[in-house]
C-alpha cells in the first residue's frame, strides 16, 4: 500500500513583524540582514506529513515524530496570525514537543492530526491483536516442522511437498 504524503510550507505572513522591522531598518543596512535571514529561513522550511509520521525540515535541522505518539495538539496564534488565518501547531508527545509554524487553517489541521493519531494507535492495536491470535502448534509439532524444513532446505523434498506437509503439521 502506498503511503500518502502531504507537504506544507509555512506562510511568510507568519513573520509579518520581522518584515516590518526589516523594512524600517533598511536605511541602516541591518534591515536587509533581517529580511535576508527570515526569507532564507522560511524558504528552507517545510513539513512532510505521511500516514505514519510528521517531519519538520528546517535549514539547520530535521525533526520527525511518529503520529501515534502525538497526545495533544495546541494552537498558538498572535492577533496578526488570526488576521492572516494562520497559526503555530505544537504537537505534544510524552517526551517532547514539535512546532509547526505559520500554517493555514490551524484548527482544521489540529483536528486532522489528532484523528490520524487515534486511527494509527487503533491500527497498531488491531495488528498486535491479530499477531497474538495466530494459530499455535500442538506439542511436538515444532520438532516435526523443523525436521520437515531441514528436508526442504537440503533439497530432499520439493516446495509443493513441503507446503502440503506443512499444512498437516500445523493442523495437528
Amino acid at each position: 500500500m502506498t503511503e500518502k504524503t502531504i507537504r506544507l510550507e509555512p506562510r511568510k505572513s507568519h513573520h509579518f513583524w520581522w518584515y516590518v522591522i526589516g523594512v524600517l531598518l533598511t536605511p541602516l543596512l541591518v534591515g536587509l540582514y533581517i529580511l535576508y535571514k527570515k526569507i532564507s529561513e522560511l524558504s528552507g522550511t517545510f513539513y512532510k506529513i505521511t500516514d505514519r509520521s510528521i517531519t519538520t525540515v528546517h535549514p539547520t535541522y530535521t525533526e520527525m515524530v511518529d503520529i501515534e505518539n502525538i497526545n495533544e495538539v495546541d494552537i498558538h496564534q498572535r492577533w496578526t496570525d488570526k488576521k492572516f488565518g494562520i497559526g503555530t501547531l505544537q504537537l505534544k508527545t510524552n517526551t517532547r514537543r514539535v512546532e509547526l509554524i505559520g500554517l493555514e487553517n490551524p484548527e482544521d489541521l489540529a483536528k486532522m492530526i489528532l484523528k490520524a493519531a487515534e486511527m494509527q494507535r487503533k491500527r497498531i492495536l488491531d495488528q498486535k491483536k491479530r499477531n497474538s491470535q495466530k494459530t499455535e502448534l500442538n506439542p511436538g509439532s515444532m520438532d516435526r516442522l523443523d525436521y520437515l524444513t531441514g528436508l526442504w532446505q537440503q533439497g530432499l523434498i520439493t516446495n509443493d511437498e513441503y507446503n502440503q506437509e506443512k499444512k498437516h503439521f500445523e493442523g495437528d
